[in-house]
C-alpha cells in the first residue's frame, strides 16, 4: 500500500504540470492540441541523434556524464528550433488562406445587374467574426509556445520519471533509495526532477518561439525600441535580443543538466534539487524581465487588436 501511494504522489509531481496546463489551457483548442503532440514528436526527433552520438562516445571510451548531455542538450535545442521553424511556415500558409477568404467573402459577387457588386463588402455576422477571432488568438507565439512546452515537458517527464516508476513496478524490488539521497525514495527524486524540467521546457520554448519570431523579422542592425530596454524587455525586440533568448535557451539547459550530476556524489541531491530550482526561478524572473512586456511580436499584437474591435463593433 505505501508503494502504490508512492508512485502515485510521484506520478502527481511530476505530470503536475504537463497535466494542469493541458486540462486549463490546451484540452479545449484543437489547434493546441496539434501543436503538443507535434512538440512531442519533435522531443522523440532530438533525442533520437543525441543516443546516436552517445553510443559513439560510449564506444569510444568517453563514458562520463558530459557524453549524455552535451549531445541531448545541443540536439534538443536544435529540435526546438526546427519545431518553431516548421511552425512559422504553416502560420504563413494559415494567414494567407485566412486573408484569401477574408477578401473573397468581402468583395463577393452581388445579385445580377449590379455593376458595384464586385466592390461591395459583404457584411460578416458576429458569430463568423467570432470564430476568425478564435482562431487568431489561439494561434498567436503565447499560447502556441506554452503548447510547445508542455509537448517538450511531458515527453521530458515521461523519459525521466516514467522510465524509472515501469522499472521499480516490474521488477517488484520495493522502494529504491541511493546513497545521493539516503533520505529520499529515488522514485521521489525523479519526480521532482521530472517536475522542474517539465516547467523549464516551457520557459525554454517561450524563449525559443521569441528568439526565433525575432530572428525572422528582424534583419541584422534593425530594431523596434517599443518597450524595450526597461524591466520586461532588456533583451529589446531586435535579432540580437532573439539571439540571447537562443543562447539562455541553450546554456541554461545545459546548466541545469550539469547540475543533476552532483547526484554521483553521496548526498548529492541536497544541491542538485535546491540549484535546479533555483534555476528555474533564475529562468522564470529573466523571462519577466527580459521579454515579459515585448514577447507577442508587433504584427500579431496588431492583427489581434483589429479583429477584436471589428468582433465589437459588429
Amino acid at each position: 500500500m505505501t508503494e502504490i501511494a508512492l508512485s502515485l504522489g510521484c506520478a502527481l509531481m511530476a505530470f503536475g504540470p504537463f497535466v494542469s496546463l493541458f486540462a486549463l489551457i490546451i484540452y479545449q483548442k484543437a489547434q493546441l492540441v496539434i501543436v503538443v503532440t507535434t512538440a512531442a514528436f519533435f522531443f522523440l526527433l532530438g533525442a533520437t541523434p543525441a543516443s546516436f552520438f552517445w553510443s559513439i562516445f560510449h564506444a569510444i571510451g568517453l563514458r562520463g556524464p558530459l557524453a549524455a548531455i552535451i549531445p541531448g542538450v545541443f540536439f534538443q535545442f536544435v529540435a526546438r528550433c526546427a519545431f518553431v521553424s516548421i511552425y512559422h511556415k504553416v502560420e504563413r500558409v494559415i494567414q494567407v488562406t485566412l486573408q484569401k477568404q477574408l477578401e473573397e467573402e468581402r468583395y463577393a459577387e452581388g445579385g445580377a445587374g449590379n455593376s458595384d457588386a464586385s466592390v461591395r463588402p459583404v457584411q460578416r455576422n458576429r458569430e463568423e467574426w467570432a470564430e476568425i477571432v478564435k482562431l487568431r488568438l489561439q494561434l498567436n507565439d503565447a499560447s502556441c509556445g506554452v503548447a510547445a512546452g508542455v509537448g517538450f515537458g511531458g515527453m521530458h517527464a515521461v523519459m525521466f520519471f516514467g522510465t524509472l516508476l515501469a522499472s521499480q513496478m516490474k521488477n517488484n524490488v520495493g522502494v529504491l533509495y541511493q546513497e545521493s539521497c539516503p533520505g529520499m525514495p529515488s522514485l521521489a527524486v525523479s519526480a521532482i526532477f521530472a517536475c522542474l524540467f517539465s516547467i523549464l521546457d516551457v520557459f525554454w520554448m517561450l524563449f525559443t518561439f521569441f528568439g526565433m519570431r525575432r530572428r525572422l523579422i528582424y534583419h541584422r542592425g534593425t530594431f523596434d525600441e517599443t518597450g524595450s530596454r526597461a524591466i520586461g524587455g532588456w533583451f529589446g525586440n531586435s535579432r540580437t535580443g532573439g539571439n540571447m533568448a537562443l543562447l539562455l535557451t541553450l546554456v541554461s539547459h545545459f546548466f541545469s543538466s550539469v547540475l543533476t550530476t552532483s547526484d554521483y556524489f553521496k548526498m548529492g541531491c541536497t544541491i542538485s534539487l535546491s540549484s535546479v530550482g533555483a534555476v528555474v526561478l533564475l529562468t522564470a524572473y529573466i523571462f519577466w524581465a527580459g521579454v515579459g512586456r515585448i514577447y507577442m511580436p508587433p504584427a500579431q499584437s496588431v492583427i489581434l487588436t483589429n479583429s477584436l474591435s471589428r468582433t465589437h463593433a459588429e
